[in-house]
């Protein structure tokens, strides 16, 4: 479970940077300091559904884009 959380934060942080868009720029968009956007990329704050919806809309992107490489793996063992 641990490292699901630390995958999607890498790709959060890796859409922000492709995006070129700061840490200070998504902490104001989502109302909350950038010490605290930050933890969410380190993985240190788990990601709620709510909160990845939120990223996804200052990304204008949509949510499956960030759940499909975390779930395919798990897909897998099941089939």
């Amino acid at each position: 479970m641990l490292q699901i959380g630390k995958t999607l934060a890498m790709a959060i942080r890796q859409k922000r940077t492709q995006l070129k868009y700061s840490q200070e720029y998504m902490a104001f968009k989502l109302n909350q300091t950038q010490n605290a956007y930050c933890k969410v990329e380190l993985g240190h704050t788990k990601v709620t559904l709510l909160k990845l919806i939120e990223i996804c809309e200052i990304f204008e992107v949509e949510v499956h884009e960030f759940l499909k490489p975390i779930c395919a793996p798990h897909l897998k063992k099941v089939a």
